[in-house]
């Protein structure tokens, strides 16, 4: 299934890498259709957020009020809407039925349940989960988000859920080619916009060429047809695509991340200590019941058996 999905992304990832996933009023169904993918076209809509924020960085997002987003707050009104980008599997991804699924869907829904409210889980663009919270759209956003210091300034970010390391993908036979640094001086080297391995590139191989495009998939499709030398990527995520496309290796090409930010966060909105105080207290428990485990586990099994 990941090769023929692959196969039918492939024809729209220049053209969305252009875009940028700008486009802040689009469904995911809109998004996926735009990518050229008929199983995620077929996925039931999901609620559309209202900024008109370009980035995570914060800069023209109009910052909404954390007194909005209290525990209270959302206890209140009776849903937790959470922003995230489900083409990251195992942690966010779209099953059969188009709903999101994956760890970080599990972690939304039991905070939600805590909470007694229910769950809105906002499928959009990556670049725009952040800026949702920023904006006041959403409570938080659970999308494999890394707390680098970069992303800390826009919004505060919970202690880690998850916690991997971040890996240089290429083709199996490349492994040779590509197998040092200096290997991808004036080489395309694919990631997703917005991700921190964007940042991780820039700062490790800012010789090389980035390759900035909406999603993993899409890199992994460039990655096969030769657009691009190598694909930045967690490791986890690597390995699961490792196991569903063939012809793909980890290379020996090292890339450095502080352990403080190397895994995924929840982002609330800054300056609402009463929600990130909340999680952490969740967070601290699921992994004392083991619970964290047990729906990674369940992730990788369920996008193993899908072929993502």
């Amino acid at each position: 299934m990941m090769k023929k999905w692959i196969a039918m992304t492939l024809a729209g990832a220049l053209a969305l890498s252009l875009a940028a996933c700008g486009g802040a009023t689009s469904s995911s169904s809109e998004a996926a259709s735009a990518a050229g993918s008929e199983a995620a076209s077929e996925a039931a809509s999901v609620s559309t957020p209202a900024s008109t924020a370009e980035s995570t960085s914060g800069e023209g997002v109009v910052g909404g009020d954390p007194a909005e987003h209290t525990v209270e707050a959302i206890q209140a009104k009776g849903t937790l809407v959470v922003t995230t980008e489900a083409g990251y599997a195992p942690f966010e991804f779209l099953d059969d039925e188009g709903n999101v699924v994956g760890l970080d869907a599990s972690l939304a829904q039991a905070l939600a349940d805590d909470l007694g409210v229910e769950l809105d889980i906002q499928n959009i663009a990556f670049d725009m989960v952040v800026a949702e919270v920023q904006a006041g759209n959403a409570d938080m956003a659970i999308a494999g988000l890394t707390p680098n210091n970069e992303r800390k300034q826009s919004v505060d970010m919970s202690d880690m859920y998850y916690e991997g390391g971040q890996c240089v993908l290429v083709l199996e036979e490349n492994l040779e080619k590509y197998s040092t640094p200096e290997s991808l001086v004036g080489e395309n080297v694919a990631t997703q916009k917005a991700a921190v391995q964007e940042t991780l590139m820039a700062e490790q191989f800012p010789e090389a060429v980035p390759l900035l495009l909406p999603d993993f998939p899409q890199c992994i499709a460039s990655l096969q047809v030769g657009d691009c030398a190598a694909v930045m990527i967690d490791t986890i995520s690597a390995e699961q695509f490792m196991e569903t496309v063939d012809g793909l290796a980890i290379s020996d090409i090292p890339v450095e991340i502080d352990p403080e930010e190397g895994g995924n966060s929840v982002a609330v909105m800054k300056g609402n200590t009463d929600l990130l105080d909340w999680v952490n207290e969740r967070i601290a428990e699921y992994k004392a019941e083991g619970l964290l485990d047990e729906w990674f586990e369940q992730a990788q099994a369920q996008a193993a058996e899908m072929g993502l």
